[in-house]
């Protein structure tokens, strides 16, 4: 791909900043995939892409006209949600089934004004951009499934712009974990913290320590890793999402938004369990 074609302009640089509240994250949802969303989900929108999607377009620092990668993209609505703030989404998925998802959904619910939207069957291992090129990269709850993390993490470093900034959300654990979903989904281990989904191809899952973060993310390409955000401790993930509650996961969004803007906040200040995922942002010098 040619990126010069890809690169704002000063004046599209210039625009105005995009915000995405968790109110707007979930208006959103609807406008792209109507009202039943608000019943059941079709595309995993769930409690965690309320607390995940408001805090990455921040942490981009985003304004309209600016480029996103979007990596592993899968069937988010994320990517949608940008370019509506006019912002300009390379979708980058290696499922051509997936890609043809989103390029059928950008054609049903595109807009005038709307921001640019490229979609790529492509591996995060081998990205098809050159080096220093990107300057905002987001990944969203997609590269644990990929079992290659270290080819990615060199990716992000090779392709990320001097002065870029690239958003990851990604499971985390302080030490070892021993099961996940446990008595609920069959996941059997097949490494340190990496878990496959007995019975369905592809469903690797890993989880990552603060060492395994910087070694694979941060230290390839010499990125400067910010402080982690985490969400999902002890009542959002111990009581609710690794229990059989977790069959309400995917049901009645409006009651993930008052768990995003009530429960999530009250975790976030007094709870030191682990989360779940964290969140940080990798800076390129």
């Amino acid at each position: 791909m040619a990126t010069t074609t890809l690169q704002p302009t000063r004046r599209q640089r210039d625009g105005q900043a995009v915000r995405l509240s968790k109110w707007r994250t979930v208006a959103y949802e609807v406008a792209l995939n109507g009202w039943r969303i608000l019943r059941e989900t079709v595309n995993d929108f769930s409690l965690w892409r309320i607390i995940e999607y408001p805090w990455a377009t921040r942490a981009l620092n985003l304004r309209r006209g600016d480029l996103v990668l979007d990596v592993g993209s899968g069937t988010s609505s994320y990517p949608h949600m940008l370019a509506r703030e006019g912002v300009n989404v390379i979708v980058l998925e290696l499922d051509p089934e997936r890609v043809r998802w989103q390029a059928r959904k950008r054609r049903a619910t595109a807009r005038p004004g709307d921001g640019r939207f490229f979609p790529l069957v492509a591996s995060a291992t081998a990205m098809p951009f050159c080096a220093d090129s990107i300057a905002r990269i987001a990944a969203i709850s997609s590269l644990e499934h990929i079992p290659d993390d270290a080819a990615v993490g060199r990716e992000i470093g090779r392709i990320l712009a001097p002065g870029g900034i690239a958003a990851l959300t990604l499971p985390f654990t302080s030490g070892e974990r021993a099961s996940f979903f446990a008595g609920i989904r069959r996941f059997v281990p097949v490494g340190r913290n990496a878990f496959v989904q007995e019975g369905k191809a592809g469903s690797f899952f890993r989880f990552y320590t603060l060492e395994d973060l910087e070694r694979t993310y941060a230290r390839p390409a010499g990125l400067r890793m910010s402080r982690l955000e985490g969400f999902g401790r002890s009542i959002l993930n111990g009581r609710y999402h690794e229990t059989r509650l977790t069959r309400y996961w995917r049901r009645f969004v409006l009651k993930d938004l008052v768990l995003a803007l009530v429960v999530h906040p009250l975790e976030k200040r007094f709870d030191r369990s682990d989360p779940l995922y964290v969140m940080f942002t990798l800076h390129k010098p």
